[in-house]
């Protein structure tokens, strides 16, 4: 990237299809139908989704404003219906740091058209990364044991209270211990709406306090 740019720069997209799964497909209502689910090759995906890169670091860009130093790395866990469109799709794993620019993610890739996959509706999962700009200093990288005192103290009922566990947090954190912006992981596609309640819980938390700059911490709901 030039210097002085503030544009985000996206490093190469990682496509990873699955192989057809071994266990009976479901409707959206949980009922059992015949047959397993179907398969998709992981060049198809990449064709499908790699033209659609600029639209996700367009996600990225407009919240350089608030937070300068956003970035990391993003997994999207699809799974699409018979004739390539989107059933569902959700992060699997993200490390952005900010829901806003993950929702606008997941609106881009539902949006996706796929090949017909073989046998029946298929599953798989795709990744890219965003880099932040390259002049701008990158966070202090804190552990998740250093903002563990201040989960407990102001959300210890978190992953109870939203209804959902196992969600991947990621946060910024700024001087005061203020958090900038945050955002998740969501362990299925059914449970985005609490992740979404986990993120705001997050973003109303204190958390101690990084110094003169800036810190971005990962840890676990559970």
């Amino acid at each position: 990237m030039a210097c002085g740019s503030s544009e985000p720069t996206q490093t190469a997209a990682r496509g990873d299809a699955t192989v057809g799964a071994e266990r009976p497909a479901e409707r959206d209502d949980g009922s059992e139908i015949t047959g397993l689910l179907g398969t998709i090759r992981p060049d198809q995906v990449d064709n499908a989704l790699q033209p659609r890169m600029d639209a996700f670091m367009r996600c990225l860009a407009p919240r350089l404003s608030e937070v300068e130093f956003l970035g990391g790395d993003v997994r999207l866990a699809f799974r699409i219906h018979t004739d390539g469109t989107v059933a569902w799709v959700y992060p699997s794993q993200t490390t952005i740091g900010d829901r806003q620019a993950e929702r606008c993610v997941l609106d881009v890739a539902r949006r996706a058209r796929f090949p017909r996959p073989h046998g029946g509706e298929a599953e798989f999962t795709w990744g890219f990364a965003f880099d932040p700009p390259e002049d701008v200093r990158p966070p202090t990288s804190w552990e998740a044991t250093h903002v563990g005192q201040a989960l407990m103290s102001g959300a210890p009922d978190l992953a109870s209270r939203c209804g959902v566990s196992g969600v991947r947090v990621t946060a910024y954190v700024a001087p005061g211990g203020r958090v900038l912006a945050a955002g998740a992981s969501a362990p299925d596609a059914q449970t985005l709406e609490s992740v979404d309640c986990v993120v705001d819980a997050v973003r109303g938390l204190t958390m101690p306090d990084p110094g003169s700059y800036a810190a971005k911490v990962t840890f676990l709901v559970q």
